[in-house]
């Protein structure tokens, strides 16, 4: 009844994308295009949503598109091959709703995903880290989103190395989305509250599944690595988190020396107290209004002219306002309380800021911390995982995750010699809560041989796990395994081992 329902639902949504091209003024081939597109993603949709797990609704996800075509996308412009270098294969402007791209399904979707993109609602004290976050989580979800089209055509699933925009970030993101949730980060992009901190909220949650100092780990990284993918790509903001390390650094070198720190705050305090009179002399004078009024204007250009005595009493209430909020900070600093918890702020963002590699240095020791992270966060959710079906679908999870590629010689994760002790231990527990839970089916009772069949299972790019049926032979005193997609044959493999074991010669894996 379900899959009943999904083909209606999935009608109903070809059919008003058909109804909302009838409104728009594209060209025949840019609607065909529009159509091939809705198509593809249909049509491999099942396979991409089994082999990664977290991803949209295949209904939410068409609708999802459909809106930003009706809503946004007001005109698109198809260009030829040789023209596709000038605009990297796609183009937009959002303020006219315009798309340029070669006529691709791959590149107008991700036209239509960045033209709905827009900088994220962060809280105040947060600023410095708007832009970067919002960078890092768009430009993850674009690649995130249209592997749909880039890696799978609905019969295979083809990892399209050329076609992802940033390895690095991408790595990077998808580690995230299993570590945060896809739904959460997709919460995140939508919330327009600055009130809301997801960076905290983030962090509580990762402290109740994982414990304190992992969440501490996974949201520092998190920081961290979207400040140097975005300074990477923008020479402005790595000057700016340059200097903010230079202020803080210099700040701490201050605060070290307690004496002279205090010193300083107390005659910083003395500065406001007589910029406080002397507004409150010019506001309780006529003649000194109208004189301030003058002497400011005479300095301002045309557009930020005082218009009024009134409006410049306003400003000189706010500004007074301001100093007196600043010897309230100062007040603050000099207790001792205040010190200790502005040093212990300091120190804390020093030693992070040190962390940063802003100079484009080799990431991969972060890269793998990170991954190392990752498998430990995934042990622990294996652990205490008691339901079947949610068990099965780590198999995906694990699998996934190893054919993500690592750096752009293209070597995958599953390669990596440093992530192999975590990625073995992942793996045996994964089998051993799976075998507890009759989840999947033992080849034969020596655990060594055994684990050397099913370990395959995580190197393998058949879409449906439950699919695998594993038959071993002996030859000329060798054994071998054979893993069958159903009744299609995948690979052969050797299994090396010196003893004489009691086989099961052809098992469905998963029961």
């Amino acid at each position: 009844m379900e899959k009943k329902i999904k083909k209606i639902h999935l009608k109903d949504y070809t059919n008003r994308l058909e109804k909302v091209l009838e409104k728009k003024a594209f060209s025949l081939q840019s609607k065909n295009l529009l159509l091939s597109m809705f198509y593809k993603i249909e049509n491999a949709y099942n396979d991409y949503e089994k082999t990664k797990v977290e991803v949209y609704d295949k209904g939410e996800f068409l609708d999802y598109l459909t809106n930003i075509i009706e809503t946004k996308c007001n005109e698109i412009e198809i260009v030829k091959f040789e023209e596709a270098e000038k605009i990297n294969n796609y183009a937009i402007n959002k303020e006219t709703g315009k798309i340029t791209t070669l006529g691709n399904e791959f590149y107008i979707l991700n036209a239509i995903i960045e033209l709905n993109q827009k900088t994220l609602c962060i809280p105040a004290e947060e600023e410095m880290l708007k832009e970067p976050i919002s960078y890092f989580l768009n430009t993850g979800i674009r690649m995130h989103q249209t592997e749909i089209i880039r890696d799978f055509n609905g019969w295979s699933w083809d990892i399209v190395q050329k076609e992802i925009t940033d390895i690095e970030l991408n790595l990077i993101f998808q580690t995230f989305i299993y570590l945060i949730g896809y739904n959460t980060i997709l919460d995140w992009i939508k919330n327009e509250s600055p009130l809301v901190d997801y960076l905290i909220l983030n962090y509580e949650n990762l402290k109740q599944q994982y414990g304190e100092e992992k969440a501490k780990k996974i949201i520092s990284l998190f920081c961290k690595f979207s400040i140097e993918t975005y300074t990477k790509k923008n020479k402005e903001q790595k000057n700016i988190w340059e200097n903010y390390k230079k202020e803080n650094t210099s700040e701490l070198e201050k605060l070290n020396d307690k004496t002279s720190y205090l010193d300083e705050i107390t005659k910083q305090k003395k500065k406001y107290t007589k910029q406080i009179k002397k507004i409150d002399k010019i506001l309780n004078n006529k003649e000194e209004l109208q004189k301030e009024y003058e002497t400011r204007n005479e300095k301002l250009p045309n557009k930020e002219k005082i218009f009024s005595i009134r409006h410049l009493i306003n400003k000189l209430e706010i500004e007074r306002q301001e100093y007196v909020d600043k010897i309230k900070e100062c007040n603050i600093l000099i207790e001792p309380k205040g010190y200790v918890a502005r040093k212990d702020e300091v120190s804390k963002k020093v030693e992070f800021l040190n962390k940063l590699n802003l100079n484009d240095k080799d990431t991969g020791k972060d890269l793998l911390e990170l991954c190392i992270l990752f498998l430990s966060c995934m042990q622990i959710k294996i652990a205490k995982e008691p339901n079947r079906q949610e068990l099965i679908l780590y198999f995906y999870i694990l699998r996934y995750y190893r054919f993500l590629i690592f750096e752009k010689e293209g070597t995958l994760l599953k390669d990596i010699e440093k992530l192999e002790p975590s990625f073995e231990r992942t793996i045996i527990l994964l089998l051993e809560k799976a075998q507890k839970l009759n989840i999947i089916d033992n080849i034969t009772l020596d655990e060594d041989i055994n684990y050397q069949i099913i370990h395959k299972l995580f190197d393998t790019k058949m879409i449906d796990l439950n699919n695998i049926v594993i038959e071993t032979k002996v030859e000329e005193g060798k054994l071998f395994a054979t893993y069958y997609d159903t009744n299609i044959m995948e690979n052969t493999y050797e299994i090396y081992s010196n003893k004489t074991v009691k086989l099961k010669k052809k098992v469905k894996l998963f029961m």
